[in-house]
């Protein structure tokens, strides 16, 4: 069974409901459909624009995840998430490039020990990469597929400061 819960399901989601919508109007010419249209929108724009913390819980910084000597990318992953395995070759690569620089952590959002760790540190959707200075703060952060063209720069960043 695959999991459907990354952030880019939901805008589909939601663009498929408006479109289901504005056809409803272009048949019916109700204006129902005119109030349900940007309501539907409103509440699918603020449900995927959830506020994301800005400090690293105590916990994860205690729980040995991030180092203390070098920068660190976290990837909150399931091994049945589609683009989690669509993301594995270019994490793969990223650590050949940059693995003596920067450590990188798994964490299996779907077992018991992690599910409090991901929900507390404000993770929605898998893949979710979350990458940290060697002090331990959280410098960058972004979910969905992993693509070298936004993890390089990113992760060149951290190696510097």
């Amino acid at each position: 069974m695959y999991e459907f819960i990354n952030h880019n399901s939901f805008l589909i989601l939601l663009i498929f409901l408006l479109v289901i919508l504005i056809t409803g109007y272009i048949k019916n010419r109700s204006n129902l459909f005119l109030v349900a249209i940007p309501i539907v929108a409103l509440i699918g724009f603020m449900a995927i624009n959830v506020v994301t913390p800005t400090e690293t819980p105590e916990n994860l910084k205690a729980s040995g995840f991030l180092s203390q000597e070098q920068p660190t990318i976290v990837e909150f992953m399931s091994p049945t998430c589609m683009a989690c395995l669509a993301s594995k070759p270019t994490v793969s690569a990223m650590k050949d490039l940059y693995g003596n620089k920067v450590k990188f952590v798994e964490i299996d959002v779907t077992k018991q020990e992690f599910k409090d760790d991901a929900r507390e540190y404000g993770v929605s959707s898998t893949p979710t990469f979350v990458m940290f200075d060697a002090e331990g703060e959280e410098k960058y952060r972004f979910s969905g597929i992993a693509k070298s063209r936004i993890m390089d720069p990113e992760i060149r960043k951290l190696i510097e400061n």
